[in-house]
C-alpha cells in the first residue's frame, strides 16, 4: 500500500514540475498574438445569441457560390497604384477571401459545425491544389536581399500606372497569411487526428520564405511586416515579446502629435483612406501591446486618439485634411474631395480599429461619432482583410454588451 501510494505521488510530483516547465519556458504570450487573452475570455462568455445578433449575423447567409469560386492559381497584374482591379487575373481570390473570413466567424459566433466543416476542406482543397503559389514571388525572408531584383521599381511611372509584380506578390501573401491567422485560432484544436491539417500547414510553410523579415519600420504592408514576422514566432513557440517593442517604438513616430500619420495622410485624394489604414494597423499594435504585455510610449494614446479625431473630423469635411493631402505623396492632388466611402458600414480593410476604439474609448468623441454611423450592417464587424479573424465582432460585442 505504501509502495503504491508512493508511486502515485511520484507520478503526481512528474506532473507538477512538467506543467511547471511548460509554462515557463512557453514563448506564446496569448492565445492569439493580435488579441488579449481577457478579451478573448470575456467574448467568449458572451451569450451565442446576442454575439450573433450584434455582429450582425442574425440573417446571414452562407455565400457558398463564391467561396466555391475558390482561390485562383495566381494573382497577375496589379498596377502600383492598384487601381485596375479589373484588369488583374485572379483578382476573384479577394471576394473569396473575404466571404471565407466573414463565413468562420459566422461559424464560430453561431457554433454551426456544418460550416465549419465546410470551410476547413476548402482550406485542404486550397492546400492541395497550391493556391495562390504561382504568383510570382517578390518578396524573401534573407535579410541580406528582401526583394528580388525583377520586382523592383514600382511607382516609376508617377502616376502609379506602372505594372508592379510586387503588388500581386503582397496581396497573395495577405491572403494566405490571413487564412494562417484564422486556422490557427479556429482549426488547431479542431479534429487534430485529422491528415488534411498535415497538408494545410505544408501550403502555409510554403509562404513563410515569401515573407520580408522586418528592418525599418513603416505604416503599411501589415505595419512593414511586422504582423506577420510576429505571428510566424508566436506559431513556432519562439520568444517575440521584443519584436513586439520594436513594432511600438516604430509606431509611435509614424503617429504624429498633430494627428497626422507619416506618409499616409499626406497621400492627395486618398489621404482618407489611406489615414484609416493608418489607425487600423496603429489600433491593432495597440492590442498586440496589450496581449503581449508590453508598455506602451507616454504619448501614444494621446497622439492615437487625436489621429482618430483627424478622421472623424476629414470623414465629416474633406478640406480639413487639406493641409496634408496636398502634399500628393505618392497620388494624385486631392484639391479638397477625398476618394472614401461615405458609408462606414461599407469599410471593412483594416476596419477593427472602428470597433476596438469604441470598447477601448467608449467616452470619446470619436467612439461616439462611429457608433451613430454604423450599424450591425457593418463589413468590418464579420472579418478583416488584412488579419481575416472577426476582430471587429469581438471588440463590438464586448463594447455593447450591458
Amino acid at each position: 500500500m505504501v509502495i503504491r501510494n508512493f508511486h502515485i505521488l511520484f507520478i503526481y510530483i512528474l506532473f507538477i514540475t512538467f506543467a511547471s516547465y511548460s509554462v515557463a519556458n512557453s514563448k506564446q504570450l496569448s492565445k492569439s498574438p493580435f488579441i488579449p487573452d481577457d478579451i478573448l475570455n470575456k467574448y467568449d462568455d458572451l451569450p451565442k445569441e446576442y454575439k450573433s445578433k450584434i455582429c450582425g449575423f442574425k440573417n446571414y447567409k452562407l455565400k457558398k457560390k463564391i467561396i466555391n469560386k475558390d482561390l485562383a492559381p495566381k494573382i497577375l497584374g496589379y498596377n502600383s497604384r492598384m487601381d485596375n482591379n479589373k484588369m488583374v487575373e485572379g483578382i476573384h481570390s479577394r471576394d473569396v477571401f473575404k466571404e471565407y473570413a466573414d463565413a468562420i466567424t459566422y461559424a464560430s459566433v453561431t457554433e454551426n459545425d456544418e460550416v465549419k466543416e465546410f470551410l476547413f476542406d476548402k482550406l485542404y482543397t486550397w492546400a492541395k491544389n497550391s493556391a495562390l503559389s504561382a504568383t510570382k514571388q517578390c518578396y524573401t525572408n534573407s535579410k541580406d536581399k528582401p526583394i528580388l531584383k525583377d520586382c523592383e521599381g514600382e511607382w516609376s511611372d508617377p502616376n502609379g500606372q506602372d505594372i508592379a509584380p510586387i503588388k500581386d506578390a503582397t496581396v497573395a501573401v495577405e491572403i494566405v497569411m490571413g487564412l494562417n491567422y484564422i486556422y490557427n485560432l479556429n482549426f488547431t484544436s479542431y479534429k487534430t487526428d485529422d491528415p488534411r491539417h498535415k497538408k494545410i500547414n505544408q501550403w502555409f510553410k510554403s509562404f513563410y520564405k515569401r515573407i520580408k523579415p522586418v528592418s525599418k519600420f513603416y505604416m503599411g504592408n501589415s505595419a512593414g511586416w511586422f504582423f506577420p514576422n510576429i505571428a510566424l514566432k508566436h506559431n513556432n513557440n519562439k520568444n517575440y515579446k521584443s519584436l513586439v517593442k520594436k513594432l511600438i517604438k516604430g509606431a509611435d513616430k509614424w503617429i504624429l502629435k498633430d494627428g497626422s500619420i507619416k506618409d499616409r495622410t499626406t497621400r492627395g485624394n486618398r489621404s482618407l483612406w489611406y489615414h484609416h489604414t493608418g489607425l487600423g494597423e496603429a489600433f491593432m499594435i495597440l492590442e498586440i501591446a496589450n496581449a503581449a504585455n508590453v508598455k506602451l510610449p507616454k504619448n501614444y494614446e494621446k497622439n492615437l486618439l487625436k489621429a482618430a479625431e483627424l478622421f472623424q473630423d476629414g470623414f465629416v469635411d474633406n478640406s480639413i485634411l487639406e493641409p496634408w493631402a496636398k502634399k500628393a505623396h505618392n497620388s494624385q492632388a486631392s484639391n479638397g474631395v477625398q476618394k472614401f466611402n461615405k458609408n462606414l458600414d461599407g469599410v471593412s480593410f483594416n476596419g477593427p480599429w472602428l470597433h476596438i476604439i469604441q470598447y477601448r474609448y467608449p467616452d470619446h468623441r470619436t467612439s461616439k461619432f462611429l457608433k451613430s454611423k454604423m450599424t450591425t450592417r457593418a463589413r468590418s464587424l464579420k472579418s478583416d482583410e488584412i488579419a481575416g479573424i472577426g476582430i471587429g465582432c469581438i471588440y463590438n460585442a464586448l463594447a455593447n454588451f450591458n
